[in-house]
């Protein structure tokens, strides 16, 4: 053991034998005797609480690499993967639309799956495992692998998890080889995974993941809370209004201009179309979103207001 942890020890009984001492009996006789004791044991125990405080500072610093501590200047490394244990901030403005934002899964919870039948072009809820570290998924009945064969995007594992939205697109439909399934988070710092059908067997370390679950709900998701300026977020635009309102950032927006005179847009189901949005600045918001054969996606501005009007009933 060297000498900065065996400080920590002996500074931790210390720090334990003097509360100890605050909290025993004092002399109620002699009332100078006993203010001044009870003050002497706090400014001790303070004096020892910053003590150990910089000695636990020195000791995470110097094993950094363990604790996931940067020091100043150095590499930031790969980005952590979202935590399931920290809470998801969802709009809080009420919602209009026929499917309701999912919550991500808890960290007690199975992983969250979509589906057994995912209707194409569509996100939904899922959790991608620490157990394949984002090699290989398992969504609509398939086995999927990294497109770009694991190295273009690595992660620090801050749990089992990685909440987050798959969606699958058609390869033979889009005349393109193969298949594709996208996952998406709402983490700045990862962009899209792309993967592709696994050819082969299934890898053995699906074997390792915990239990799954399946919701046929689409994720509906609205964005986060607070979102940051700039950042382009997996948007759900709900139908009901043909892209004439949108809920973002925990307010209600309206589009600068009407939608539906942008383009035609094909509804084929009733499912939320799959956009996203970004925060240019306080009272400006812009959607990306498909349009059917073109390959640039049309974009639609938003402005804050108060209150939906007589056009979306």
């Amino acid at each position: 053991m060297d000498g900065s942890e065996e400080s920590l020890r002996r500074g931790l009984r210390d720090l334990a034998e003097e509360t100890d001492a605050a909290t025993a009996p004092v002399n109620t006789v002699n009332t100078e005797y006993t203010v001044n004791t009870v003050i002497g044991r706090g400014r001790r125990i303070r004096h020892l609480r910053r003590s150990l405080a910089a000695g636990a500072a020195t000791l995470a610093i110097a094993g950094g690499s363990v604790l996931g501590v940067q020091g100043q200047g150095a590499d930031p490394g790969p980005p952590t993967a979202p935590s399931p244990s920290e809470p998801v901030a969802t709009p809080s403005y009420p919602y209009e639309g026929k499917y309701r934002p999912q919550p991500p899964s808890g960290p007690d919870d199975p992983l969250d799956t979509g589906p057994r039948a995912p209707v194409e072009n569509t996100r939904y809820r899922y959790d991608l495992s620490a157990a394949c570290d984002l090699r290989y998924a398992v969504f609509g009945g398939r086995v999927w692998e990294r497109a770009d064969d694991g190295s273009a995007v690595t992660v620090r594992w801050a749990s089992d998890r990685m909440p987050g939205y798959m969606s699958w697109t058609d390869g033979h439909k889009d005349r393109a080889e193969p298949d594709t399934a996208v996952f998406e988070t709402d983490s700045p710092g990862l962009t899209g995974v792309r993967f592709r059908p696994l050819a082969g067997p299934a890898p053995e370390c699906l074997g390792q993941e915990p239990a799954r679950r399946y919701r046929d709900e689409p994720a509906a998701t609205l964005g986060p809370e607070r979102p940051e300026r700039g950042v382009r977020y997996p948007y759900d635009m709900t139908k009901e209004c043909d892209l004439r309102y949108a809920v973002f950032a925990g307010r209600l927006w309206q589009a600068e201009s009407d939608g539906r005179s942008q383009t035609i847009i094909d509804w084929a189901n009733d499912l939320p179309l799959a956009a996203f949005m970004t925060l240019k600045s306080d009272r400006t918001a812009v959607l990306e979103w498909p349009s059917g054969s073109l390959e640039t996606p049309r974009t639609t501005t938003y402005r804050p207001v108060e209150a939906r009007g007589d056009d979306c009933l």
